[in-house]
């Protein structure tokens, strides 16, 4: 495995920095938190106009086709500036899905439009009682003649309210089916009978409530001629764990810069609080984390893109990142010491996020599910159930 990086993908990375240093400064990232949209347009702009958006899309509907390193090498300068935007939900996930699930129709409809920044979707996966399992998936899907009719609620839906489609996991309901199978459906949130309602969460970042009221979808709009979706979301998730962890890297390295920069101007006793041996030995025992995480997201990355199985490293690598970027933003507020709890110091920004992005998008116990499966051909926990209608 190659650690160092190629000199398209170091220029790749210099791309995404400026442009998030360029639109993308805490300020903006405040400004957003307190916006309705939730994030920056201006940034959003700027990833649309350098291609960004279609960096891992297939070259056949418009995209780079770029692999899963240079996806990482992306993320990581996303997460370093905590630059949320629509990037993640519309032109990795759902465009993974659609990639894996959608028909011909379905890919040649979205994912040049995803990979042109003309279209933002997303995904309505979670509900309220926040199971990540199959079992989880609750919400119903009924078939009537040539519509489906949805019911249901989903939580903490990423820019559910101003997607052009979300793609929303629903449980078939067939009076004459015995077992149940999860289907993704194409929905428009402005539809009849869907209501979207901003709900708060630790990052400030905008996710939405979303209600379904026997909302009538035409059945060209379910993937996968409305077979079992759950093979491909599953393939899907795995895809996307690795820009969410590189995310996670980032995001410690930029807290961790942080904090050795106060520690070398912070001073204490006459000197430099760095200085100090215990806060020197923190940082460095944080330096090694980061860099360890560093290697595991590569390590995932370089498998994916040689073929290789990478499912249970890319498993390990979010579970990994999220947990250093946890421990280092915690570290970061205990550097600045008072000043690292209030809202007017940086190092809050970093905290809020590290938890947020551990329990979103497969949290620590599910994480811990499949790395169980995968290494040992067992699960953590004990065996779910085929769901019955």
């Amino acid at each position: 495995m190659e650690l160092r990086l190629s000199e398209e993908q170091e220029m790749l990375t210099d791309l995404v920095r400026r442009i998030c240093q360029d639109s993308f400064p805490t300020s903006e990232l405040r400004a957003a938190e307190a916006s309705e949209a939730g994030y920056s347009q201006a940034l959003w702009s700027a990833l649309v106009e350098h291609g960004i958006c279609g960096a891992q899309v297939s070259a056949d509907f418009g995209g780079l086709g770029l692999g899963a390193t240079e996806g990482a090498v992306i993320y990581e300068e996303l997460g370093r500036a905590l630059a949320n935007s629509p990037h993640f939900s519309s032109c990795v996930l759902a465009a993974n899905l659609i990639a894996l699930g959608g028909d011909a129709a379905q890919r040649g409809r979205w994912l040049p439009a995803i990979a042109s920044g003309e279209a933002r979707l997303t995904v309505a996966s979670l509900e309220p009682a926040g199971d990540f399992s199959p079992r989880g998936v609750t919400l119903a899907a009924v078939w009537r003649g040539d519509e489906v009719a949805l019911s249901g609620a989903k939580h903490f839906v990423p820019f559910g309210a101003e997607a052009d489609r979300v793609l929303v996991l629903a449980r078939a309901r067939d009076p004459g089916a015995v077992v149940s199978h999860v289907v993704a459906v194409l929905v428009d949130p402005r539809a009849d009978g869907v209501t979207c309602v901003r709900q708060r969460d630790l990052a400030g970042e905008p996710h939405v409530a979303m209600t379904f009221k026997d909302v009538r979808i035409p059945v060209a709009e379910v993937l996968n001629g409305g077979e079992d979706i759950w093979p491909h979301w599953r393939a899907a998730m795995f895809q996307s764990l690795i820009p969410l962890a590189a995310q996670a890297v980032g995001a410690a390295d930029q807290a961790l810069a942080m904090s050795v920069a106060y520690a070398k101007e912070r001073e204490a006793f006459g000197r430099p609080i760095g200085g100090f041996q215990s806060i020197a030995h923190d940082l460095a025992e944080a330096l090694v984390a980061v860099r360890g995480a560093r290697v595991l997201v590569h390590q995932a990355a370089w498998a994916r893109d040689t073929g290789r199985p990478f499912e249970r490293l890319a498993a390990m690598a979010k579970y990994q990142a999220c947990a250093v970027f946890r421990r280092v933003s915690a570290l970061t507020i205990q550097v600045h010491g008072g000043l690292g709890y209030t809202t007017a110091c940086d190092a809050q920004l970093y905290y809020r996020r590290a938890k947020q992005w551990q329990i979103l998008n497969w949290d620590h116990a599910l994480l811990e599910d499949e790395i169980g499966e995968l290494t040992l051909g067992r699960r953590a926990s004990a065996p779910r159930e085929a769901v019955h209608v």
